[in-house]
């Protein structure tokens, strides 16, 4: 199996050395690009999406380090390979937690670099092997089985289960699942794979495939279900969009390049209760269906969803107790109940509780009488009056597809307006903000309540362009303005453009203008003279 190369050195006479002398076909290595420094590889990565990156530590602009960290952002599937002439610990040190599969020191001549790329080609080979088809032990098994019994019920449940918290805690803990005297949080992941031929083709095998990538992050289960992969995660933090990019963003270009599969995942947001686990699966299928709109592989509910899925919950569960108190309770309980229930709740759900409430009566009378106490039901509240009026199926059958219908328009033509004003947004904060030097797309995704994959997949779908990009034209059309209408410094003018390094500033401003700010402050001048 070839591996594709990009290799990254400020000094010209070195890159095409290494790109060639290097026996590269020999050691199971395809060089597809080339960069000069570490703003330049950043881009040469994303367009590429190399296996491995080999790069020289010490750069101006950006170290090999430095570049490490910002290329797991983008893409943790590619290794990295640092050469250095610093023979010291705490280099190595740091490497490690950057997807540096090796670390070499400088000089080394291009026979001994072809030597090691054998061994980084084995590597490599181990890792995506490991991780194609993970080896599962008898005890291993014997876990998967236990944890199966316990965990599908709970995920397959709906809200009306109810079931007990106390006891599904006592379980876990004796599973190991969860740590005791610990809050912990709960997300569900729902994952699908298909081939190059866009047939379905998910099965078990990809439980450990699933599980061999997330767990190098985050503590979770998988399973196989109806043709899905379904995750448990369980972390320390309630902000599961946060904690869930880097693994998930792994996972699909791990799938892609791995498996030669494309996987979609669907998240949840976080709950702080295992029982309430049920509807957090229901959600992360829910989310992985928006994947079919083209905008990315990875959904999160809160990209699409609002409310809190605490709330309905809540609301959902409030209503069992009703369903009890109608069939056993007396009237100064209902009443009561009804009304710390009304007390409590929000605005902007009231109209959820009370459809729940209504289906809940109907259903719990239907239950338990006959269909002349539910005629009666009916026809004696004004609420139910339509539904009397219409009959109990064929009258009111058009105005429920109507119904459904219309529900589906508004969705749909509000879908496309909230990411048509999510994009409106990021260009109105650029606009405003672009001389932060701090300003980033995980910044502003807070602030927009949507993940930064999803926003910037939106952004590349509409805009044709990344958020850098995006960001970086509006600074130096900013600086151009400045350096030809004004007597600013360079200097300052960098730090007005959101640009802390001068060199850093120059760099990118020739990048983007094909020529340097003081022959374009020279240039300017003279147009106006």
């Amino acid at each position: 199996m070839y591996y594709t190369v990009i290799v990254v050195d400020d000094e010209e006479d070195q890159r095409r050395a290494i790109i060639e002398r290097v026996e590269w076909e020999a050691a199971g290595f395809k060089v597809i690009g080339e960069a000069e420094n570490g703003v330049e590889a950043l881009d040469v990565v994303e367009a590429l999406e190399p296996d491995l990156v080999l790069t020289d530590i010490k750069m101006p602009l950006m170290t090999g380090l430095e570049l490490a960290a910002k290329i797991r952002e983008i893409r943790p599937a590619t290794q990295m390979v640092i050469l250095s002439g610093y023979d010291k610990f705490e280099y190595a040190q740091t490497a490690i937690q950057y997807n540096i599969i090796s670390y070499l020191l400088k000089p080394i001549s291009s026979k001994e670099l072809s030597e090691k790329l054998l061994e980084i080609h084995e590597r490599m080979d181990r890792f995506f092997e490991k991780i194609r088809a993970p080896e599962a032990g008898a005890d291993e098994t014997e876990k998967r089985l236990k944890l199966a019994e316990f965990l599908l019920p709970l995920l397959l449940s709906s809200s009306e289960d109810a079931p007990n918290e106390e006891k599904l805690l006592k379980k876990a803990l004796e599973l190991n699942l969860i740590k005791p005297d610990e809050k912990m949080f709960f997300g569900v992941l729902a994952s699908k794979f298909k081939d190059t031929d866009q047939n379905r083709c998910t099965s078990e095998r990809h439980i450990g495939f699933v599980n061999g990538i997330l767990r190098k992050y985050v503590s979770c289960e998988s399973f196989f279900v109806n043709g899905r992969i379904v995750t448990l995660v369980i972390t320390e933090s309630p902000d599961f969009a946060e904690i869930m990019q880097l693994p998930l963003r792994e996972l699909v270009q791990s799938a892609r390049r791995v498996l030669g599969q494309r996987c979609t995942v669907g998240a949840s947001n976080a709950v702080p209760l295992i029982s309430m686990c049920g509807s957090a699966c229901f959600q992360a299928l829910t989310a992985r269906r928006y994947t079919a709109d083209g905008v990315g592989e990875v959904r999160f509910i809160g990209d699409q969803e609002h409310g809190s899925v605490s709330e309905f919950e809540y609301i959902e569960k409030s209503v069992f107790k009703l369903e009890q108190l109608l069939k056993v309770g007396t009237k100064d309980g209902i009443e009561r109940f009804l009304q710390e229930l009304y007390s409590a709740e929000k605005r902007e759900s009231m109209d959820y509780m009370v459809i729940q409430i209504l289906a809940t009566v109907y259903r719990t009378v239907d239950s338990v009488c006959d269909k002349d106490a539910l005629a009666e039901l009916v026809s004696s509240n004004p609420i139910y009056a339509k539904a009397a009026l219409c009959g109990y199926q064929e009258g009111i059958r058009q105005d429920i597809t109507d119904l459904c219908i219309s529900a589906n328009e508004i969705i749909s033509r509000n879908r496309k307006r909230d990411t048509e004003v999510l994009c409106d947004r990021v260009l109105q904060i650029i606009d405003e903000e672009f001389s932060d030097e701090n300003l980033s797309l995980a910044d502003i995704s807070a602030r927009l309540n949507v993940s930064p994959n999803y926003l910037s997949t939106l952004i590349k779908k509409t805009k044709k362009k990344n958020f850098i990009n995006l960001l970086t034209e509006r600074r130096m059309k900013m600086a151009y303005d400045m350096l030809t209408c004004s007597s600013m410094k360079i200097r300052e003018v960098a730090e007005r453009c959101g640009y802390s390094d001068q060199h850093y500033f120059s760099y990118c401003f020739k990048k983007y203008y094909g020529t340097s700010p003081n022959r374009t402050r020279g240039t300017g001048r003279e147009e106006q003279q």
